[in-house]
């Protein structure tokens, strides 16, 4: 019979080669290591030696972070701004709170649900390491009659949950009510602002946290207006100091699409902080455009469905912005936008140009248009959290058209440069003949992390370690039948390239 004992220590160092792959180098075998020891009673020589990957690191030269100059291709996983001016630069407002105005780039889509089950915490893992500083989490079923049911419920156990992990990240969280006619009705504007005196009343021991009363409310300016300066001195009586995002009337199609009539859409309230800011949910619907709906923009001889168009519709969402920042001197957060090209799920004409018919589709000239405007927002500092529409995790659209999303980070992930980390199980005993298997794990600690394969340098006869890549975190599974007679030492190298 033939034994085998696994032992995990230390051996060997790790190498990164010029062409940026670390590579595990063994500069003793068979000391103390990550060693297979096959033993028996005849034959004690028979030693298979793996490396841990912890050790002294040589890196030639570093990760390509070290500028500040740079941008998110918002894949979650690699970073390039190739598209815009090589001169652009990071903005330079802090995002940090207690009065100072925060710049927030980021995702939503993601619902207080997902606190419930580790989606949040994959969530805002991917976000952060893609450079973006917050997250908008929404609910909308069951705070009043008038609530929307869209996005789930409220639970304050996962609206913690979600706070602290947000602690983790350094994120912003953007706790949105997905209501819209709660303030037309005398009786649910009532339950609206008791359910939050509830949430305001709570010490989330979370400076981060933007308060998005409700969503896209119907209702005249003055009507807003009034219902939203009440949320506001409740606010500030209970001494709650956090920002606020209040929405333009656009939303609800109580607007005009032009600089001036947008400007003047957005609810005009007073807060004795300063800390509110000044929302509108950019689109470029197909349906929309049709009917005449955007102004200037709209079909004409010489206006089709464009880029030309699409510039057009985001010159006039920009200006309006600057327009109102400036008139009533609060800045700009978007807490909704994106590239979806009708306001309907059945009977509207499809764009020419449409890319899927799902929730996260998009056309080519929407696409073109929420990266103009990110553009221009992202060089004035105004702050964006694109809207995926899949409801229910924030990687929909991230998938789809989120993926070629260039914006310049106000955080950009800092540049690590720490070896992976390798690990197997201890202990493992083997009959000769019987089948021999484990799973070994090798992981990035670095953000954003990079790819890592896993292979079998050196194995025995028989012994099966596929080679695997994953970017992060890669797992493989090592199986091996000592056949009968063995009589020589033999030895093993796992190898982790990233």
């Amino acid at each position: 019979m033939w034994w085998i004992v696994l032992f995990l220590g230390r051996a060997g160092y790790i190498e990164k080669h010029a062409w940026k792959s670390w590579v595990l180098v063994d500069p003793c075998p068979l000391e103390t290591g990550l060693d297979l020891l096959l033993l028996s009673a005849r034959n004690w020589a028979f030693v298979l030696c793996f490396l841990a990957v912890s050790g002294i690191v040589f890196p030639y030269f570093p990760l390509p972070f070290a500028s500040v100059n740079h941008g998110i291709h918002s894949d979650l996983t690699r970073h390039d701004l190739s598209a815009l001016s090589p001169t652009s630069t990071i903005a330079t407002i802090s995002s940090n709170a207690e009065g100072k105005v925060p710049v927030i780039q980021g995702w939503g889509g993601v619902t207080l649900e997902d606190a419930s089950n580790g989606q949040m915490q994959l969530t805002l893992l991917m976000l952060n390491q893609s450079g973006y500083n917050g997250v908008r989490v929404g609910f909308g079923a069951g705070i009043t009659k008038c609530s929307s049911g869209e996005l789930g419920p409220w639970n304050m156990d996962w609206f913690n949950e979600t706070v602290q992990l947000a602690q983790q990240y350094n994120t912003w969280v953007v706790l949105d009510y997905h209501g819209y006619s709660d303030l037309v009705d005398s009786a649910c504007q009532t339950s609206w602002l008791s359910f939050w005196n509830g949430v305001l009343s709570t010490n989330w021991n979370y400076d981060r946290i933007i308060w998005e009363p409700i969503n896209e409310p119907v209702g005249s300016v003055s009507l807003l207006s009034s219902a939203y300066q009440a949320w506001i001195t409740q606010a500030r009586s209970l001494h709650d100091n956090h920002w606020i995002a209040i929405e333009n009337t656009l939303s609800s199609g109580n607007c005009s699409f032009d600089p001036t009539s947008l400007a003047s859409c957005y609810p005009k309230t007073t807060d004795p902080l300063n800390q509110t800011l000044l929302s509108v949910h950019p689109y470029l619907f197909y349906n929309v455009w049709q009917g005449g709906g955007y102004g200037i923009c709209s079909p004409s001889s010489t206006r089709t469905w464009n880029n030309t168009t699409a510039e057009c519709v985001a010159n006039i969402y920009d200006q309006a912005m600057q327009i109102a920042s400036a008139t009533y001197h609060m800045h700009i957060l978007d807490t909704e936008g994106g590239t979806i090209y009708n306001t309907c799920k059945s009977g509207c004409e499809i764009p020419p140009d449409a890319v899927g018919t799902n929730d996260a589709s998009y056309s080519k000239t929407t696409l073109h248009f929420i990266q103009y405007l990110t553009s221009l927002m992202d060089s004035q500092n105004m702050g964006w959290l694109w809207w995926e529409a899949g409801e229910g995790t924030c990687c929909g659209a991230l998938d789809t058209w989120g993926s070629s999303l260039k914006f310049q980070p106000v955080n950009p992930p800092v540049a690590d440069d720490n070896p992976p980390s390798l690990t197997a199980p201890t202990g493992n005993i083997a009959i000769e003949g019987s089948i021999l298997s484990f799973q070994v794990n090798a992981s990035d600690p670095d953000t954003p992390p990079e790819t890592l394969t896993l292979s079998c340098a050196i194995c025995p006869a028989g012994a099966v370690f596929p080679s695997t890549s994953s970017t992060g975190r890669v797992t493989g599974i090592f199986s091996w039948t000592p056949s009968l007679g063995l009589s020589r030492a033999r030895r093993v190298r796992l190898q982790q390239f990233g």
